[in-house]
Formats: C-alpha cells, sequence, structure tokens
C-alpha cells in the first residue's frame, strides 16, 4: 500500500474551508492579555518564608519582570530580572480548557515545570515542581488581579503528602508606565 503525503498548506486550506479549523467558536481575545508588558515589586517588597517560621521581608530595588506574546497567539514569555536572580517563564494555554502549561529556569539550576488553570479574569493557578527544592515537594502559585495595573502573586510550598510545610514567598506587582 503506498501512503501519499498530504501538504500541510492543503490541509489547512481544507480546515478553512469546511470551517472546522475554528471548533472552538468565535476567536477569543489573547488569553494573557492582562500579563503583557513591564512589571515592579510595589514598593520594591518582596517576603518570603524559607524555614516555615520566620517571615522575611526583602528589598528588591529594580526588580523587572518584561512579559509580551511570541510567535503564537496562545503563550507568553516573561523574562524576570531580579537583580541578583535572573529568568524566564513561559506560559502556554490550552483554548479550549484554559488549562496551562509552565516552564522556567532561574539562576544556574532553578528548572520549574508544572501545569495550572487561567480563569477568564485573569487569574492563574499554577501547581510546579522544581529541580532545587526537595524531592517530592511542589508549590501552588497563585496570580491574582487587584486591579489592571496590580497583581499578588503567591507561592506556598507543599510536602509529598500535599500539606503545606510553611514556607512561601511573595509579593505585590504593579505595571510600569511609559511616558510615550
Amino acid at each position: 500500500m503506498t501512503v501519499k503525503a498530504f501538504p500541510l498548506c492543503a490541509a489547512l486550506a481544507l480546515l478553512a474551508a469546511t470551517g472546522t479549523a475554528q471548533e472552538n467558536g468565535p476567536e477569543r481575545p489573547y488569553p494573557f492579555e492582562r500579563f503583557v508588558g513591564e512589571w515592579k515589586l510595589k514598593d520594591d517588597q518582596f517576603q518570603q518564608v524559607w524555614d516555615g517560621k520566620t517571615l522575611e521581608t526583602l528589598s528588591i530595588p529594580g526588580h523587572r519582570t518584561n512579559c509580551a506574546p511570541i510567535n503564537t497567539d496562545k503563550s507568553i514569555l516573561c523574562e524576570v530580572d531580579a537583580v541578583d536572580f535572573k529568568g524566564h517563564i513561559l506560559w502556554a494555554v490550552d483554548d479550549r480548557t484554559n488549562a496551562v502549561s509552565h516552564l522556567s529556569h532561574f539562576g544556574e539550576r532553578r528548572l520549574g515545570r508544572g501545569t495550572g488553570h487561567l480563569e477568564d479574569d485573569g487569574n492563574l493557578m499554577l501547581n510546579i515542581r522544581f529541580t532545587d527544592e526537595p524531592e517530592g515537594t511542589s508549590r501552588k502559585y497563585t496570580y491574582t488581579w487587584a486591579s489592571n495595573d496590580e497583581y499578588i502573586m503567591r507561592s506556598v510550598q507543599f510536602d509529598e503528602e500535599g500539606k503545606p510545610t510553611g514556607n512561601w514567598y511573595g509579593g505585590t506587582f504593579v505595571r510600569v508606565k511609559h511616558d510615550d
């Protein structure tokens, strides 16, 4: 039996002509629109607990996160410059389910992989495992919008049994406004 390759552009043209290319209904707006732009820590403040009990408040002047669409309309790349700790975050969303895939890398060895859910209002919840944290632990991230120009990010660590360890970090991020 001989199988002939069906050219990709012919397949796309067929899908467009039959209408099945848009099986999800009308085109939805860019799902990460609220995150696009440059962000800084509100009052340069970041908080963390690394030993389960001691709250540290850090001042990180110059912290910047720049988020921009990349080459698909369902993904975003955020470059993070936390002065002495740099990295990036990639999110991609399944438009049918709002399920989000997460991949990040910070410093020399902090690789994060996970999944989550993007709400219609732009709030984002993720479960992520990091290579530089104890085996079996995970983190639950929440990105909650306070306004169009401010969101609160909180990351809570959970042990292998799904119980909070008491370790967390987070901060409030505000949009950097540029004069045009």
